[in-house]
């Protein structure tokens, strides 16, 4: 198993506060991310495309931002694994990204027609994910090699604060887009305490590489996606994001066709029902972390987190329930597999990277596994769904495009068996 490399001038150490700190600005990330992208984008954009090509609207929009999910972090994250300055190499990206986020969430607020939320949400994606980006290089550099669980714990913990905060206010704040400042505020109130943390990161200058071919180059940039154990580690998350993503970017849409009807709001019930999901996903994450650490065992985790989430993927395709109790209860299963993936997710890639001297490049190729199914997915899933509504039968396309989440699953669980060096 590879050990971190601890930033000169970092402690030993790291107690509750500096955790608290140091993953402060994850909260602030799902504030804003979640209820973005499985609440407001699909709500604004219901508001201007005609029905029946509402999903594919949203797969669209939903796509363009992916594949700048996809691309920025693993770019802007080699650029902090060389950048020097006298405020580090990940903070002062972190800090400019997070500002320049501001006015993509300005143009939501004012947007009246789909390309302005386009472009909006666009910029948002942009530099919210170069932000994120930085951030990703930040725990291995200077959390000790024996408490990354802990660390991961923590990162579970305030993504689960995030969302239910961010879900939260979503729901006060309903048709109100004033929600997009409050977005904003906390993601750059929240950055004060982990730049603070992790004030450490960055002390020692590091050289620049000597230049190769580009051909050469390339092939290094990517060799932790195909070779050692940290690539299963993204494999894996990809499977476990695509089953995530397929479900989760159609809930507005499914409970309003299929559970609710014609006059509730199905963007207020997905906000309370994933509300379910992260209340009861706290406690397995934030204790899930460290239990990991101290039995030294991660991926029974995944195993328990998998058939969990897809349990509820199964009962949701297989009988289109409609009972309310039963759609909450289904929250609560779904939101146990939730936390404790989350528990060890960061854990597993920090305990396999190749290279802790590129850390956050190999952290943002990671990132990939969870943005790649945003890019895609969305994209042809929502035009599928649409299609088979329409010529098929009535939502025959959820429980197509439902059922793939069963089988990615299966595999991002099962495979997680090929990591050999985490038990």
């Amino acid at each position: 198993m590879a050990t971190a490399v601890v930033s000169k001038g970092a402690p030993a150490h790291y107690g509750n506060l500096q955790h608290t700190a140091l993953s402060a600005f994850w909260f602030g990330s799902n504030f804003l991310w979640i209820p973005l992208t499985t609440v407001l984008i699909q709500a604004q954009v219901d508001e201007v495309v005609p029905k029946g090509s509402q999903n594919t609207a949203i797969g669209v929009a939903l796509g363009v931002g992916g594949v700048l999910a996809m691309t920025v972090p693993p770019i802007v994250g080699a650029w902090s694994d060389r950048l020097n300055t006298r405020w580090g190499r990940r903070r002062p990206i972190m800090v400019a990204g997070t500002l320049l986020t501001i006015p993509g969430l300005l143009i939501l607020m004012a947007a009246n027609n789909y390309p302005e939320i386009v472009i909006g949400y666009a910029i948002i994606q942009f530099f919210f994910n170069a932000a994120g980006a930085a951030y990703a290089g930040i725990i291995p550099d200077v959390v000790p090699a024996q408490q990354v669980g802990k660390a991961s714990g923590f990162l579970a913990t305030m993504t689960q604060l995030g969302i239910g905060g961010g879900l939260g206010v979503t729901g006060l704040l309903a048709h109100n887009r004033a929600v997009y400042l409050v977005m904003g505020a906390v993601a750059a109130l929240t950055l004060i305490p982990t730049v603070w943390a992790a004030r450490t990161e960055g002390l020692v200058r590091i050289d620049r590489p000597p230049p190769r071919p580009l051909s050469e180059s390339v092939r290094e940039f990517l060799r932790p996606l195909h070779e050692g154990d940290f690539a299963w580690v993204v494999f894996t998350r990809l499977m476990v994001s695509s089953g995530i993503t397929v479900v989760l970017y159609f809930l507005v849409n499914f409970f309003g066709d299929v559970v609710l009807s014609p006059n509730e709001d199905a963007a207020k019930f997905t906000d309370n029902w994933l509300l379910v999901v992260v209340v009861t996903a706290l406690p397995f994450g934030f204790f899930g972390g460290q239990i990991s650490d101290r039995i030294r065992r991660r991926k029974i985790f995944v195993y328990l987190a998998g058939a969990a989430q897809a349990f509820v993927a199964i009962v949701f395709i297989a009988f289109y329930p409609k009972s309310v109790p039963l759609i909450f209860a289904l929250g609560v299963a779904y939101g146990v597999g939730y936390g404790l993936y989350f528990a060890v997710d960061w854990a597993l890639a920090c305990d396999t990277l190749p290279d802790k001297t590129k850390s956050a490049k190999d952290m943002g190729l990671f990132h990939i596994a969870l943005t790649l199914p945003q890019a895609l997915l969305p994209l042809f899933g929502g035009a599928l769904i649409d299609y088979l509504n329409k010529h098929v039968a009535a939502n025959a396309g959820y429980r197509v495009v439902f059922s793939s989440a069963v089988l990615f699953l299966f595999l991002g669980t099962v495979l997680v068996s090929r990591i050999k060096s985490v038990r």
